[in-house]
């Protein structure tokens, strides 16, 4: 136990470490009394008390410690979040789950993540390795993680054409996939912003969709409407003129695409299959949206706006895949004027001589 010092004061000081803060620094607490026994014996008393409560906390498993963790974050979690980390919890590093906290070190869990590698993508290893060290921040702070995570690879981008759009759609005219993909490609709205759209939400005279909720499927393995996750889901979208005309209720509702996001899914696949296009996600209809708004000189502030991104790091991996196929132009037009410019002088040299 640490010893006590005299203040100038004439109190006296106890300082002991009290783990590891938010930042990842060694924190300390103070005890102050007017003698020396006084502050020592506080500090005991405090340090047998987190002793204790540390057993305690440290008698769970980490299955415990990950359900524990999920119910107390539920009321500020999406339904979709929470939903996912109850399937990492069922699914993620089956090794370290029957460990006591106390039990968990940096090698088992170097060891975990090292086998999850070896049948699992880059992101879904962090992510699941993120979640374990949120979960250990608040049950087992003083275990500090420094786990080496397989590298992140730059995600495969599919970006529509503008004539595949126009042959899906009409390949599909009359159907209620028809308005989940006109929403998308030309509103980039999300499948699940899409499903949740009533008629409250539009405004015919101007145009404009308002998007304010989401379908999405809830830990009571139902459909249930929510508010988006974040700020920039909330957003108004001015549409066609031709898409808004599109837009009616489906019979006897108030929705506007009488589908839920899997069925948008399965009949969105089986349309390309049916007439023969790449395999792409019903996701990447939005992507071919913000890559003819970067062709118009949109600025990626409205992009962003409009598309209720939060950030513009899917815009650049779109922006970089549509700029891949344009330097393949490029590319080859450069090609085609070094063949020009060298067969005349070579035509010339071959005169002269």
């Amino acid at each position: 136990m640490a010893k006590a010092k005299k203040l100038p004061s004439g109190s006296w000081r106890v300082r002991i470490y009290d783990g590891i803060d938010a930042a990842g620094k060694k924190a300390y607490k103070s005890f102050t009394a007017p003698t020396k026994k006084q502050a020592e014996f506080l500090a005991a008393e405090y340090a047998a008390k987190k002793k204790a409560a540390a057993s305690s906390v440290e008698d769970r498993t980490l299955a415990e410690a990950y359900s524990r963790y999920i119910d107390i974050k539920s009321n500020t979690l999406s339904p979709t979040t929470v939903r996912e980390y109850r399937h990492a919890a069922e699914r993620d590093f089956p090794e370290l789950m029957p460990l006591k906290l106390s039990r968990i070190t940096q090698e088992a869990v170097q060891s975990a993540v090292n086998i999850m590698s070896g049948n699992h993508s880059p992101k879904s290893v962090r992510n699941a390795h993120g979640l374990l060290s949120a979960v250990l921040r608040m049950f087992a702070p003083d275990i500090r993680l420094n786990t080496r995570l397989p590298q992140p690879t730059k995600p495969e981008l599919y970006v529509p054409t503008e004539a595949e759009i126009e042959q899906l759609i009409r390949s599909i005219k009359g159907t209620e996939l028809l308005k989940a993909i006109l929403l998308a490609a030309f509103g980039s709205l999300r499948r699940s912003e899409v499903c949740a759209l009533t008629c409250e939400d539009l405004d015919h005279e101007d145009s404009i969709v308002h998007v304010r909720k989401a379908m999405v499927w809830a830990v009571t393995k139902e459909w249930v409407i929510k508010q988006p996750k974040s700020k920039a889901g909330y957003r108004e979208v001015t549409m066609p003129k031709f898409v808004m005309e599109k837009l009616v209720p489906a019979d006897g509702t108030q929705r506007i695409v009488n589908l839920v996001p899997t069925t948008i899914t399965n009949y969105f696949h089986k349309s390309l299959d049916q007439i023969g296009l790449p395999h792409f996600r019903y996701h990447d209809l939005r992507h071919y949206q913000a890559s003819i708004l970067h062709a118009m000189g949109v600025p990626n502030k409205y992009i962003m706006e409009r598309g209720g991104w939060k950030t513009d790091s899917t815009l650049k991996n779109i922006y970089q895949h549509t700029m891949s196929d344009k330097r393949k132009e490029v590319e080859a037009e450069i090609a085609r004027r070094f063949e020009e410019s060298h067969r005349k002088y070579d035509t010339k040299y071959d005169t002269n001589a």
